[in-house]
């Protein structure tokens, strides 16, 4: 019973919208009608300003910490240790309060591995960090699948056996949110090429500035 209540209130934690929140306190808009239309932190310092996409993403981070740490402090076992990461991580990426529709997941895979392990966190934030600086178009969509998938392998290489049971869920949760976009979008799109920049640049064309431009204020549906 006890890991049940856990694992169910990290997604209810998670899901609690701070960047929906925070924006509208802040600015008085909508940030699911602004640029990616995501509650990623990201999205907010383009489309909001530096400091509530500063705020948000923090708070995003808190939500893979407390879900794993409070697992820890109950002493729930390695397995679920990891369940509750990926929990959080679903109610980030697809928040209960407000219609499913959320961030990308990269704050909460920080929380959590900040928790399980230091090292590979380290190590798979500066690869990630490394896709950016060498791609600013295509870098951080790349590198935030590169991100789970070293944790991954440094996790089997480590015997870190809390990261891989995350990570593994944790790279298909983050590919299955890019391909199914804003709830009801997939079933839309027509060019089946979309769903490849999906799956790898986490957008609906090939370039991310017309992408922008096209959707900026409206659903991007395919």
């Amino acid at each position: 019973m006890i890991e049940f209540l856990w694992i169910l209130f990290s997604y209810l934690f998670a899901s609690i919208p701070n960047g929906y929140l925070i924006t509208k306190w802040m600015s008085g808009k909508d940030i699911r009608k602004l640029g990616y239309q995501k509650l990623s932190g990201s999205n907010i310092i383009q489309n909001v300003g530096m400091l509530p996409g500063l705020l948000s993403g923090v708070l995003d981070v808190f939500k893979g910490v407390l879900a794993v740490f409070g697992a820890q402090t109950l002493g729930l076992s390695i397995a679920f240790q990891a369940l509750a990461g990926v929990f959080a991580l679903c109610g980030q990426m697809w928040p209960l309060f407000l219609n499913f529709w959320g961030g990308r997941g990269g704050s909460v895979l920080i929380g959590v591995l900040s928790i399980l392990s230091w090292k590979i966190l380290l190590i798979s934030a500066a690869l990630w960090l490394l896709c950016k600086i060498i791609s600013r178009d295509k870098g951080s969509s790349i590198g935030m699948l590169l991100f789970p998938i070293s944790a991954i392998i440094l996790g089997f290489y480590f015997e870190i056996e809390s990261v891989y049971i995350f990570s593994i869920p944790a790279l298909f949760l983050v590919l299955l949110q890019r391909v199914l976009g804003k709830p009801g979008s997939l079933w839309k799109i027509k060019d089946k090429k979309i769903i490849l920049y999906r799956f790898f640049l986490d957008r609906d064309t090939l370039k991310r500035r017309g992408h922008l431009l096209k959707n900026r204020g409206r659903t991007s549906d395919g």
